[in-house]
Order: structure tokens, then sequence, then C-alpha cells
């Protein structure tokens, strides 16, 4: 039905690490999005993703176009820095001060 049936959207954690894995691979080929949120939460499960993304970047001839993989996390020492330096990286930092929090909606 529509975009919804073009998406999953998985929280890292609890074990979801291989139901994420499998998700990435038919979004691959049936040019689905995936969200990935809360990474901060898997850090040891990002080697593994660290492998997908290399398998990616090495089969783009096979990947779909209209395929796309997103992640959500907070910021962390931890996070490895070969997936950041693969992909586009937008922030949401919140406004300086008390009087633009307020404001901030």
């Amino acid at each position: 039905t529509g975009f919804q049936a073009k998406y999953s959207i998985i929280s890292l954690g609890q074990g979801q690490g291989p139901k994420a894995e499998s998700e990435i691979k038919e979004a691959v080929d049936r040019g689905c999005w995936v969200v990935l949120q809360n990474c901060h939460l898997a850090l040891s499960w990002m080697p593994t993703l660290e492998r997908i993304f290399e398998a990616l970047n090495s089969e783009k001839s096979k990947m779909h176009d209209d395929f796309r993989l997103w992640l959500t996390a907070k910021p962390s020492d931890r996070f490895p820095a070969a997936i950041l330096q693969n992909g586009i990286k937008i922030m949401n930092e919140p406004p300086k001060g008390i009087k633009a929090n307020l404001y901030r909606n």
C-alpha cells in the first residue's frame, strides 16, 4: 500500500542486528528504504554494519537505484568513523540559550 510498503524501521538493541541485516539485504534488491534507529545502543553490532557497507560499496551495480539506508544515533566516540565517512550527515542541534529553546517546537 504505497510508500509504507517500501520502508522498514528497526530500533537497534536487544538482538535486532540480524533482523536489520536481513531487512537491508531485502531492501537492496527491492529498492526499499531502511531506517536503523538508536545505532549508539548497538555499538557491538557496528563492525557487522561496517562489513555490510563494504559489501554494498563493492556491489553498487547490483544495488537497486531506490535503495536508501538511514541511521540515527546520538553522538558517540565509539561510533565507527568508516560508517560516518560513507554517508551524508544531518545533525539536529538544540538552539543556544534558554529563550531560543523555549521557542523551539
